[in-house]
């Protein structure tokens, strides 16, 4: 069965920036959004961003521990973070934004 193509968001900026806020908002009109958090991106789970959203959230492996920070059950840590982003852009992608 083929997978449904999504709206691919990599999000590196910390929150309430304007690039942050741009990205949610143009996730928030995607049917179907997956975000990727990396970087300063991941600071977003401090502001409960998996409980505000009807996203599918990704999160770095090597940011989280580089912060000292946990993800909670809605989120998918990922050991292979720029494997998996590149394969899920190639093969289930409608569109990427990259903020």
């Amino acid at each position: 069965m083929k997978q449904e193509q999504s709206d691919v968001f990599l999000l590196t900026k910390p929150p309430f920036s304007q690039k942050s806020e741009l990205c949610l908002k143009l996730a928030a009109c995607s049917e179907k959004a997956r975000i990727y958090l990396a970087g300063d991106g991941v600071y977003h789970l401090l502001t409960g961003i998996e409980e505000q959203q009807e996203f599918k959230i990704y999160a770095c492996k090597e940011d989280l521990e580089a912060r000292a920070m946990r993800a909670g059950d809605k989120v998918t840590v990922l050991d292979d973070f720029y494997t998996d982003f590149i394969e899920d852009i190639m093969e289930h992608c409608r569109h990427e934004y990259t903020f």
